[in-house]
């Protein structure tokens, strides 16, 4: 029964990562090359380098144009669409992953327990909050959205903030799990525990 348990989790982690390899593939490859050719600058969270305030209130500006309509609902589809499955889908890729490799793998020279591993999966479901914060900012800040002013005012200042929390989130949640999942595989017999 256990090795069953077992198969079903490996399969819906495989399903999870397909999943979001394909969210990813579509909207870097697809949506986000079409909203620049729009617009002439990329959706926020493909800069990855970094952007500022005035790049917020820069592209809202360029989304108040009256020939920016497509470009608009461009932007609505991708939060309230690929982007609104993507961070669920990460969130229980990488919770289902450091739950099932990290307990019993040791790292540093030290075992992981169970009680760590399960404080290890708040970082990926904070990443999961942090993107949907971002998607909220967004949906209700850019144009056809008429934002409050405690949203007009803020979310220039909130959203690079968020997006660099997000990927930084992201970036360690993937190494944990690339690096828990390697150490469970390649750790000689005995040094990790059931699995």
């Amino acid at each position: 029964m256990a090795a069953s348990g077992n198969r079903h989790l490996v399969w819906a982690i495989w399903f999870l990562l397909a999943l979001c390899a394909a969210l990813l593939a579509w909207m870097s490859l697809r949506i986000d090359p079409e909203f620049e050719r729009l617009t002439r600058v990329h959706m926020l969270d493909f800069r990855f380098s970094g952007y500022e305030p005035d790049a917020v209130r820069g592209l809202s500006a360029v989304l108040a144009n009256n020939d920016m309509e497509q470009a608009r609902t461009l932007l609505r589809f991708n939060y309230s669409g690929p982007d609104l499955i993507l961070p669920l889908a990460a969130t229980l890729l990488g919770v289902l992953v450091i739950a099932r490799f990290a307990p019993g793998t040791v790292i540093f020279g030290r075992t992981v327990t169970p009680r760590v591993a399960r404080l290890l999966c708040l970082l990926p479901i904070t990443y999961g909050i942090a993107d949907y914060a971002e998607n909220f900012f967004i949906l209700f800040y850019f144009p056809p959205a008429e934002p409050g002013p405690w949203l007009s005012e803020n979310a220039p200042q909130l959203l690079p903030w968020i997006t660099r929390t997000k990927l930084a989130l992201a970036t360690v949640s993937a190494i944990l799990m690339v690096r828990f999942t390697l150490l469970r595989y390649t750790a000689p017999a005995g040094t990790h525990g059931p699995g």
